[in-house]
């Protein structure tokens, strides 16, 4: 067993160099004033703690919130019953349907934040079904837009624990004299809870970071947290502050998959 260790040695090496070595480097630029393109001497210090304070951060911070989390809310509310019914279903063509949640996300998501984008507009090709949209720019068109996004990850980590549950104890249930209602709700939802967890939290993030949806969607008046660190890294060059928001990001998605790991400990529901 040993000597199969060597073979870890690549991807140790490929892990160093993608991701130790550029989170090192973001955690030096969050904490110093050193420029990237001009590297010479520089001092440790806290200036980029002050951007935290800037309206534009902030704002972006609330719209982040607020938007993520109606759309991990329209994704549970939507998910978890197209779960159930495939965890259940007898059809012979449930994996067919599988696959079609599956499918989008293989697809490229900026092609299909584009496509959304153009059937916004009021002249799109939706104008031969007599029908007409209005909605660039507005919070509507980015909820839309990720929800059709992040369902797939709110869907498939609840649909993995139903799929798994142990039926028996449903038809127990029933033999005890429970309902529907209550089976569902002192059994099945319970069991399912890891399942839930862990698809709010693969909606949550990445709809709270996004950066190219809201910033197609919205025509540029809704910034999110992701546009701002986009905005300090790509037009205003401030890449000190922009490493420390993302570097505080960072420290909390990591601190929530911690959280995951340890309510579900099998790591069944990862995708």
């Amino acid at each position: 067993m040993k000597s199969l260790n060597k073979l870890s040695y690549p991807y140790i090496v490929w892990m160093t160099i993608l991701v130790v070595l550029p989170m090192i480097l973001i955690l030096v630029l969050s904490f110093t004033n050193i420029d990237i393109f001009n590297i010479g001497s520089f001092n440790f210090t806290f200036d980029s703690f002050e951007y935290l304070k800037r309206p534009e951060v902030i704002e972006a911070s609330k719209n982040s919130i607020r938007l993520s989390f109606f759309t991990t809310v329209i994704c549970l509310f939507i998910g978890y019953p197209v779960a159930y019914y495939f965890a259940n279903t007898k059809s012979k063509n449930k994996q067919l349907y599988i696959a079609l949640i599956i499918v989008p996300v293989w697809s490229n998501m900026l092609l299909r934040i584009i496509a959304w984008e153009k059937l916004f507009y009021p002249n799109s090709i939706l104008n031969m079904f007599g029908i007409s949209f209005d909605l660039i720019g507005t919070d509507t068109a980015i909820l839309i837009g990720m929800v059709s996004m992040y369902l797939p990850f709110m869907i498939l980590p609840i649909y993995s624990v139903l799929d798994k549950m142990d039926k028996s104890l449903i038809e127990a249930s029933r033999d005890l004299g429970a309902n529907t209602l209550n089976t569902f709700l002192r059994v099945v939802l319970p069991l399912s809870l890891s399942g839930v967890l862990s698809g709010v939290l693969m909606t949550l993030l990445p709809s709270m970071t996004a950066f190219a949806l809201p910033e197609r969607l919205s025509g540029g008046k809704t910034l999110l947290i992701g546009n701002i660190i986009e905005d300090y890294f790509m037009k205003t060059g401030n890449i000190n502050a922009g490493s420390l928001i993302s570097i505080i990001l960072m420290f909390v998605i990591t601190f929530l998959f911690i959280g995951l790991l340890r309510f579900d400990k099998e790591g069944d529901t990862l995708l």
